[in-house]
């Protein structure tokens, strides 16, 4: 009769697990130019070619009232007229050509899925599930094209991890409309450790923090 082996209860959750929901990147962000439609364009067109008649108009205004006698009253209108509506065209141009929108980095909804458990020598699926958030105003949102993932080995149960396996996995597109990222990390056999982990970062920097965090569950040796 084969002999039932007990699986070892989960490790609690050290200090260092930290497995957010959402995420946001911390480099800095791209900007790109505000796409526009046909209407808006038109719409910005005709109010510019409105702004400049009127300067143009406090220009004439302005020469008819070198003529002398009683047409230099023309300068009261032309003046303000020229004055005003010539800086309006001028900010309407430098606005139109100055607006950005920021590109931000985000997820939401992650949820990272480590199969049943961790054993050295043989392969660790590892697949993060996540959506993007909505965007605010003046910005869009985009999920990161890759991410990193780092298998950590922990020699004593508060050490630093150690990365022993590293594999970056690429963007795609899940059925449900969520990002998927999956990968598979493997720890040469014979490696001892008190506790395993993965870090997953933002691809291809990977210096700074953590996207998140997780323990593994260590299985028995085969």
């Amino acid at each position: 009769m084969p002999q039932l082996h007990r699986l070892p209860d989960p490790a609690p959750a050290s200090a260092d697990e930290r497995l957010p929901t959402s995420w946001t990147s911390a480099m800095p962000q791209a900007t790109e130019r505000m796409p526009r439609t046909a209407a808006d364009r038109i719409a910005w067109l005709v109010a510019l070619a409105v702004l400049i008649f009127m300067a143009v108009f406090g220009l004439q205004a302005m020469r008819w009232s070198l003529a002398g006698g009683w047409q230099w009253l023309w300068m009261l209108v032309g003046l303000p007229f020229f004055g005003i509506f010539s800086v309006l065209s001028v900010l309407a141009v430098v606005t139109r050509l100055r607006e950005r929108r920021r590109v931000r980095v985000a997820l939401e909804n992650m949820s990272l899925e480590r199969g049943e458990g961790f054993r050295a020598g043989e392969p660790l699926e590892l697949r993060l599930r996540a959506a993007v958030p909505a965007a605010q105003e003046g910005e869009r949102t985009v999920a990161p094209e890759r991410i990193s993932m780092r298998l950590m080995r922990h020699r004593t149960a508060d050490a630093a991890g150690e990365c022993c396996c590293e594999a970056v996995a690429s963007r795609e597109e899940a059925r449900d409309g969520r990002v998927l990222y999956a990968c598979e990390l493997r720890a040469d056999a014979g490696l001892d450790a008190a506790r395993w982990s993965v870090e997953l970062h933002e691809a291809p920097d990977g210096s700074g923090a953590p996207v998140l965090t997780a323990q593994l569950r260590l299985l028995p040796g085969r």
